[in-house]
């Protein structure tokens, strides 16, 4: 382990040429691995423990030279894995028996944590994201406490999330990024540029949802709340490159973020941000139960009258093939009155009234049709031949309005017509 000077973080003769060594001192990250080494190797005797230890202090000074801005305890353990394990190599490259049981155990406990971590923060994104898709809330709400699955490790581990990060496939993830220099290293970092960007579409976003629980995502609102919610994105986008722990947090949230951004982008109607994109003419409305005027008057009753202006009752309408027009909708509390009904309900006579809750019992009544004043336009008489004229029967009676009481007056029945006899010879 010392055989040579370049390794050792020694040179053989110090300044002028004295003999005196020169120690190469670590800082930061490159220090803090160090001591997880000594800590590991604290079994073995003193003698060969430091000439080990400078040795890896010559290498991680190098180390932290070639990795510049990435020298970090992170970045240190994706390159020589965690100290314990590379202290595990350095105690068998020196011909010494593997670390003590309950060091192994320890380290094979933390690993299996950081296997049930990952498991549950990928697991938490899958859920959410389809969840919010779904239109699925308690997807989401799982999705969310299932990211609390590595919080035992999160609690114990590092800001760095070395535990982590030693891996395999972690380690196989970061090792495989582009290099310096090339396009897709180009790309890559221009997209890394873009977060300050997503930072105030989330927080956008988290607004919108909020109001559209609480209140209304009224978009005067959701500009309002954006002036907190903003600035507190921002804020833990920044802390987030710090401190790798708070992803579990922030990584679900943003999957749900991104799809409800996405849902309000291809949405033709009332999206999350309370926006309604044109539709060649149609509106939303156009799509809601019930029966709509020019999409966007509601009609909840029709009351027929005669071509005299007299009320109707007990009137079926149909269309043009053959299908009951019902004015009811599903957000009517009608649904409370008509449940247990069949299908076919929906071919009720009309006028049937309206219906609404009573505020003093909370019950859905129906309202019964009240008097209408409506204008009738007349009919034109045409005109009829002599032929008919004299052919014709005497008239049938006048039938009785209905007994419905109407503010409209009743129009005088036509006199009738007298049969014209022709002469006798």
């Amino acid at each position: 382990m010392n055989g040579d000077n370049e390794g050792t973080g020694r040179s053989a003769t110090g300044a002028g040429g004295t003999g005196a060594p020169t120690v190469r001192l670590l800082k930061g990250p490159a220090e803090e691995y160090l001591a997880g080494i000594r800590s590991a190797l604290a079994d073995l005797p003193a003698p060969e423990l430091a000439d080990i230890l400078d040795d890896v202090r010559a290498h991680l000074a190098d180390l932290t030279a070639e990795l510049g801005s990435e020298a970090n305890h992170a970045g240190l353990v994706v390159r020589l894995g965690t100290p314990a394990a590379y202290a595990g190599e350095l105690r068998a490259a020196a011909g010494y028996p593997p670390a003590p049981a309950p060091a192994a155990a320890r380290e094979r406990s933390r690993s299996a944590a950081a296997w049930f971590a990952v498991a549950g923060l990928v697991g938490s994104v899958l859920l959410v994201a389809l969840g919010a898709a779904a239109s699925a809330p308690e997807a989401v709400v799982l999705g969310l406490l299932v990211a609390l699955a590595g919080l035992p490790l999160l609690t114990r581990d590092d800001p760095g999330v070395p535990t982590v990060a030693a891996l395999p496939l972690v380690r196989r993830l970061t090792g495989s990024r582009p290099a310096p220099g090339t396009t897709a290293r180009g790309v890559a970092d221009f997209l890394v540029s873009l977060q300050p960007a997503w930072w105030v579409i989330r927080a956008v976003v988290a607004a919108a949802l909020v109001l559209a629980v609480l209140v209304s995502a009224d978009p005067a609102l959701v500009v309002l709340l954006s002036l907190v919610t903003v600035p507190t994105s921002v804020w833990l986008g920044h802390r987030t490159r710090h401190d790798r722990r708070l992803l579990w947090a922030v990584v679900p949230l943003n999957a749900l973020a991104a799809v409800l951004a996405l849902d309000a982008l291809l949405s033709t109607g009332s999206g999350v941000l309370g926006y309604s994109a044109p539709t060649s003419g149609y509106s939303a409305q156009f799509h809601q139960p019930g029966l709509w005027q020019d999409t966007d008057r509601q009609i909840l009753d029709i009351r027929p009258v005669d071509a005299a202006g007299n009320p109707l009752t007990g009137v079926y309408l149909f269309d043009q093939d053959g299908r009951a027009i019902d004015t009811s909708g599903s957000f009517s509390c009608e649904d409370d009155l008509r449940s247990g009904e069949s299908a076919a309900s929906a071919a009720r006579p009309y006028p049937r009234g309206t219906t609404d809750y009573d505020p003093r019992t909370g019950d859905c009544v129906t309202i019964p049709p009240g008097p209408l004043l409506v204008a009738v336009p007349s009919a034109t008489l045409q005109p009829t031949s002599a032929a008919s004229t004299t052919a014709a029967p005497p008239a049938t009676p006048a039938v009785p309005p209905s007994p419905v009481p109407s503010a409209v007056p009743p129009a005088p029945p036509a006199p009738p017509v007298p049969p014209v006899v022709p002469p006798t010879g």
